[in-house]
């Protein structure tokens, strides 16, 4: 512990997947009376700090991130052994740092990631946070990635997942009950407000706008979409527009073929780029819903930024959106990989025009700091036997 008491946890996300959602938690634990440190990966230029610079360690992928120059599939390949020599810096500052745990928030590559744990745990206890129950929601991804998924979440003394839907898809794998806590995920909020108006090259577009933000993966749904946009009558197609938007993760070329096919051109935007802060705002000024038909989820950064914006939501019955999305006073839901469905959906919202309350993000992260303390001083000073855990649905 620190010398003012405080718990020393170390946290882990070297890729910074979820930066905005690491800062949030950072806010809750330092308010729970925890001294949180990241080890993580450098900031990238156009990316803007999330995490307190003097909480950061950035020692994970140094020089592969300054090799932009390196051939994408050589930079892809020589990322796993970045990887390795991150863990092996890590292990060596948990060594000379002890601190009281170490707290890894996503698992890159479970077979090093396993052996780094199992070194690490012999100096501090260990928990994992699950963020995705199901691997990568099912993209495909390198044998390296995929393979020993388990491992991390067996080793680890505690596992923190986000919905029940998680806590039941961990015990069908069989990981002990005793080991799973449910800690949910809290509201985001946009680092700035919109700085423009939506226009087309006539003006002010008013057509009521469908949003799909970040990474184009295949189990997001957006085929779903456009078939659904093809199903809707077109005096309601006509006041409707889609804007897909985000990094493509996938071939586009079969979606651009069936939105073509459709004859559904006009009313699709495919904005197939990593945005920037300000496009990512302004995107959002331009949303009048946001779709999510992912055919799976556990928990979502992108519902939890959306959803603090005051917007309609269309999701499916999955994951958090089945557990956390209020029907009829915040969106709706739709079965997966259902077009039927989220065209009746989509025509509703175009013609009702809903609008929701916005979510305020403060007191619920402060809960979840709470929790998650809480289970970190339970690993440290182990409650007596047959004393109940407060799980993250009772802290909320």
């Amino acid at each position: 512990m620190s010398e003012s008491g405080a718990l020393r946890v170390l946290l882990v996300d070297p890729s910074l997947f979820t930066a905005p959602y690491d800062a949030a938690l950072t806010q809750g634990l330092l308010e729970a009376g925890v001294e949180p440190s990241w080890a993580v990966r450098p900031i990238r230029p156009g990316d803007r700090q999330e995490l307190p610079p003097e909480r950061v360690d950035p020692f994970f992928y140094q020089w592969i991130e300054r090799a932009s120059f390196l051939p994408a599939k050589l930079r892809s390949a020589l990322k796993g052994l970045a990887h390795a020599f991150g863990l092996a810096g890590l292990v060596w500052r948990v060594a000379r740092r002890r601190p009281d745990v170490v707290h890894f928030q996503w698992v890159v590559v479970p077979p090093l990631d396993t052996l780094a744990i199992w070194v690490i745990k012999l100096f501090a206890p260990v928990v994992l946070t699950v963020h995705d129950s199901v691997p990568f929601n099912g993209q495909r991804m390198s044998r390296l990635q995929t393979w020993g998924f388990e491992l991390p979440m067996r080793l680890s003394n505690r596992v923190i997942v986000h919905t029940r839907a998680g806590r039941d898809a961990l015990l069908a794998r069989k990981i002990p009950e005793e080991k799973i806590a449910v800690v949910p995920h809290g509201p985001l909020s946009l680092p700035m407000p919109p700085t423009r108006p939506r226009i087309t090259r006539g003006g002010q577009d008013d057509r009521y706008t469908f949003v799909v933000f970040g990474e184009i993966k295949p189990y997001k749904g957006c085929d779903v979409i456009v078939e659904a946009l093809g199903l809707l009558p077109s005096l309601i197609r006509k006041q409707a527009r889609v804007v897909i938007a985000g990094r493509p993760r996938m071939d586009l070329a079969p979606l651009r073929e069936r939105i073509r096919a459709l004859g559904v051109g006009s009313e699709v935007q495919i904005r197939a780029a990593r945005l920037s802060e300000e496009e990512m705002v302004d995107l959002f000024g331009e949303a009048d819903c946001f779709l999510m038909p992912y055919r799976q989820i556990d928990a979502s950064g992108v519902y939890f930024l959306v959803k603090s914006l005051g917007k309609w939501l269309i999701a499916s019955r999955v994951g958090i959106f089945a557990e956390d999305l209020q029907e009829g006073t915040q969106g709706f839901l739709v079965p997966p990989g259902s077009p039927e469905q989220l065209a009746v959906c989509m025509a509703r919202a175009v013609v009702e025009r809903p609008r929701p309350e916005k979510v305020e993000a403060g007191a619920a992260w402060t809960a979840i700091g709470q929790t998650t303390a809480q289970l970190y001083r339970e690993l440290l000073e182990p409650a007596p036997v047959g004393a109940e855990v407060l799980s993250g649905e009772e802290a909320s």
